[in-house]
């Protein structure tokens, strides 16, 4: 979402200040703010886009694991990270843990449960 900025912070990609006034990009999803500019050469890096679109899936049921709406998503280089992260349906679960855990163990264990 394109805004002009209201308070001066940094830009997610170059980490190089975005002053008050200034036109920026706002992203909801990973509450980051970046320039135009860098927004525009994150598009065109095929690396960027391809790591930053992959959606991982969940561990225990197998569904989309909804890292747009993760709580760690601007944190998350999703070619980095475990492939074994869990979706907010299953998370909310009372037997998550237990779930995960079973998920975790067949892994380690090449075994089915």
């Amino acid at each position: 979402m394109n805004l002009t900025v209201k308070f001066t912070s940094n830009c997610k990609t170059c980490r190089k200040r975005i002053s008050k006034g200034e036109l920026a990009l706002w992203s909801r999803s990973s509450k980051s703010i970046k320039h135009v500019d860098c927004h525009t050469r994150d598009l065109s890096d095929p690396s960027y886009v391809s790591i930053n679109s992959k959606q991982l899936k969940c561990a225990i049921c197998g569904s989309l694991a909804g890292c747009t709406e993760c709580e760690f998503e601007k944190d998350c280089d999703r070619s980095l990270v475990s492939q074994l992260c869990i979706c907010k349906k299953c998370y909310d679960d009372k037997e998550a843990l237990e779930n995960y855990y079973n998920v975790i163990n067949s892994f380690v264990t090449g075994k089915k449960s």
